[in-house]
């Protein structure tokens, strides 16, 4: 049998920060074929779990085990609940991705029963337009009887910068709390190795990710704020992130909540214009070489810059390129159903809003070739597994 084992080691003392660590062990028919090390490490002002409880590892690494057909044993304590929902949530993504991802046996020395959240929320900030409206909601009370009492933003450093570059990060970092000392908030630092060792899709795995990070605060806070990526009417799947799996990613002392997708992002972006130091502050790009600001030219910085034009509003000023028009290359390439989607919806917003500026006619006719690019290739790639099938068949007689 192909195991993955996860061994949770004590919590470390560095400094003025704490480090969680476990062992990832897999092995194939009792021999070890593979063995390293994921952490985390986080300020000592969140008191860190027991170092036995293993909900924030068994989060980050359930979707390689899904992906390699790995029983999981976990040699720690993980919450019943947890379990419970991973049940479901390894259903979602065996339904939409069968090839890819097998429903696993997880085995555990012991299930916690009994816990309860505590009050308080954390949200995920890393600048973006999802985290930035999530927070200007909440801290401004405009969920009604949603809105969360956010305690602290958690702003992660090895997912869209990495490990390596610590200068961007503390550029990014002091940017982000910028923004949040304008409603009375900080961000603290979460540091994490998950990039290096997972071998599975970003795509696929990003929130169960960012969970497993959060989920560490739960001594501190209850709930985690996850901003989300796609409206209700527009959602992707598979994704990463939606609201149909991400409250999956909850423990009996941890509830996740997706938060957003009542709003396109173009609408998200209309309603934090109101928000100054926000919008100034906004960074949104992972392609430029500099990681903590906006390179201005990437497909998500000019779509970002056509979400304001699209609201009738000006393009802000945290684009290094600040221009209030915006020309688009013929050529750009919209990569994933969710960038494809995103564009149909600003596209819609703009002619919703009667607006007529020739970066709409541009925007439209890089949706087009995009779409009629995908479609070639579907029917390219449906012809070669036909004729993949027709030769095994001739093979076979």
């Amino acid at each position: 049998m192909n195991i993955m084992v996860l061994e949770p080691q004590a919590n470390e003392s560095r400094g003025e920060d704490v480090v969680r660590r476990c062992l990832v062990r897999r092995m194939n028919d009792d021999m070890l074929v593979s063995q390293e090390e994921l952490w985390f490490q986080f300020p000592l002002s969140i008191t860190p779990p027991e170092s036995t409880d293993c909900d924030s590892y068994l989060l980050a690494m359930v979707m390689d085990a899904m992906r390699e057909g790995r029983k999981l044993v976990i040699k720690g304590t993980v919450s019943q609940a947890l379990l419970s929902n991973l049940t479901e949530f390894q259903g979602a993504w065996h339904k939409w991705l069968p090839n890819l991802y097998s429903q696993i046996e997880i085995e555990v020395e012991v299930a916690r029963t009994g816990e309860v959240p505590l009050q308080g929320a954390v949200c995920a900030f890393s600048g973006g337009v999802d985290g930035t409206f999530t927070v200007w909601r909440h801290s401004q009370k405009r969920v009604g009887y949603r809105s969360q009492s956010i305690k602290f933003c958690v702003l992660v450093h090895g997912f869209d910068i990495p490990l390596e570059d610590t200068k961007a990060f503390e550029n990014a970092y002091l940017r982000a709390n910028a923004t949040l000392a304008d409603v009375n908030l900080q961000a603290l630092p979460v540091r994490t190795n998950f990039k290096k060792i997972s071998r599975i899709s970003w795509e696929h795995s990003f929130v169960a990710a960012l969970v497993a990070a959060l989920s560490n605060c739960k001594l501190v806070v209850g709930t985690g704020l996850v901003g989300s990526g796609e409206p209700y009417d527009h959602l992707v799947v598979p994704w990463g992130s939606t609201p149909i799996t991400d409250h999956l990613l909850s423990s009996g002392s941890f509830e996740v909540m997706h938060d957003g997708a009542t709003h396109s992002r173009t609408e998200k972006v209309n309603e934090i214009v109101e928000w100054h130091k926000g919008i100034d502050n906004l960074r949104v790009c992972w392609e430029g070489d500099l990681k903590d600001r906006n390179c201005g030219v990437c497909e998500k910085c000019l779509r970002t810059k056509l979400n304001f034009l699209a609201t009738g509003n000006l393009v802000p000023k945290c684009f290094v390129d600040f221009n209030e028009k915006v020309v688009l290359s013929s050529n750009m390439t919209l990569n994933g159903s969710a960038a494809i989607a995103q564009w149909k919806q600003l596209i819609k917003h703009a002619k919703n809003k009667n607006i007529e500026d020739e970066w709409l006619k541009q925007a439209q006719w890089i949706l087009r070739k995009n779409l009629t690019r995908n479609k070639v290739r579907w029917i390219w790639n449906r012809l070669k597994t036909l004729a993949r099938r027709m030769k095994s068949r001739v093979s076979c007689s």
